[in-house]
């Protein structure tokens, strides 16, 4: 099958909703390696704008392939679409903020992949999501520990969009450190990539990211030029990760300058982005920030929502330890009908080191 018509099978395949997808066209989408290939490069493409899809169909296709038990292709193939549909649903997952489910994904992930001919380059993928996941739980020191040589691996490999995700992984968990021009210093050559042309979300996602040092670092009007030249990025684009994180800094950004109304309007886009991408724990670390600017402009009510929204969330999802005290202050004072602003500041300000 050529791969243009692979392609085409695959795009039929996935139009049909998999509740109705007859078994005929399951059975010869999922037994060719030609669509199967075409199928992974799709749902790649999805992370970012809809990793519920993404994570919804790689589960299925990873289950089709284990439950078959059958070999095809020539060689490995079977182990690695395996070791490829579950690396999609773990990185799907924690997209959704789904932390412990993305671990088990990637566990399966490696297992598949170990077992093909050539594993470095899955392998290496597998390795740059756990780092992802250690990031957004706050193990800033282990990303910086380890993403060296995860680079040097992508290097190697010649994996160019692979090297600036890790290399702008790294410079987050600086900025994040408070180094903010060690992460300034890091993420400048990241943007002179040239294969970031062939990605506009990872592009607009490194040029936001240096809008926000700037911001950080109380260089206003150089973060509003970034956040300008990543919004350009995007002109065209849908609904995606890097266009609700360049809203929900934008919005910090014009609340911080005085003009709390846009910034409230701006991170209430954000929100309905991540809502609509099923992006639950950022989606709750959100509606905090959202809820203190609310309360600036005396909506105390709009505000206690969008606590009560998101509180379950973090408890569920673990985004604070254990018995933290500012979450018992808020929901007491929510329930009586009195914000306290410091447990609130002190909420986002925890979760703040995890975003």
């Amino acid at each position: 099958m050529s791969p243009e018509e692979a392609a085409s099978f695959a795009g039929r395949y996935l139009s049909v909703d998999s509740a109705e997808r007859p078994a005929e066209l399951t059975n010869s989408a999922l037994s060719n390696p030609d669509v199967l290939t075409s199928l992974s490069r799709i749902l790649r493409e999805r992370f970012s704008s809809d990793p519920s899809l993404a994570l919804d169909e790689a589960n299925f296709i990873y289950r089709w392939l284990t439950d078959k038990g059958q070999r095809f292709g020539l060689f490995d193939e079977r182990d690695y679409f395996l070791g490829e549909t579950a690396f999609i649903a773990g990185t799907a997952s924690r997209l959704l903020g789904k932390r412990e489910e993305a671990f088990r994904w990637l566990d399966r992930a490696e297992a598949g992949f170990r077992h093909t001919i050539n594993p470095a380059a899955g392998l290496a993928n597998v390795a740059y999501a756990r780092l992802s996941l250690r990031f957004e739980m706050g193990r800033y020191d282990d990303v910086l520990d380890l993403v060296p040589s995860l680079t040097a691996s992508f290097r190697k490999l010649d994996m160019p969009l692979e090297v600036a995700k890790s290399e702008l992984l790294r410079a987050k968990s600086l900025k994040q450190m408070g180094r903010l021009e060690e992460a300034y210093a890091a993420l400048d050559p990241v943007r002179q990539i040239t294969a970031l042309r062939q990605s506009p979300d990872l592009h607009a996602h490194v040029v936001s990211e240096i809008g926000s040092v700037h911001h950080l670092a109380g260089r206003t009007d150089e973060a509003l030029v970034a956040y300008e030249s990543s919004l350009e990025l995007l002109h065209d684009r849908g609904v995606s990760m890097a266009r609700a994180d360049l809203k929900m800094f934008l919005g910090g950004l014009l609340r911080d300058k005085g003009n709390v109304a846009a910034g409230a309007s701006s991170l209430r886009s954000a929100l309905e982005d991540y809502l609509e991408m099923g992006a639950a724990t950022r989606a709750a670390y959100l509606r905090v920030v959202l809820a203190e600017a609310l309360l600036a402009l005396t909506r105390p009510r709009e505000a206690e929502w969008e606590i009560l929204q998101a509180l379950p969330t973090i408890e569920e999802q673990k985004m604070v330890p254990e018995g933290f005290a500012a979450v018992a202050l808020l929901r007491e004072s929510v329930k009586r009908r009195k914000t306290d602003p410091n447990a609130l500041r002190e909420l986002r300000e925890h979760l703040q080191k995890q975003n």
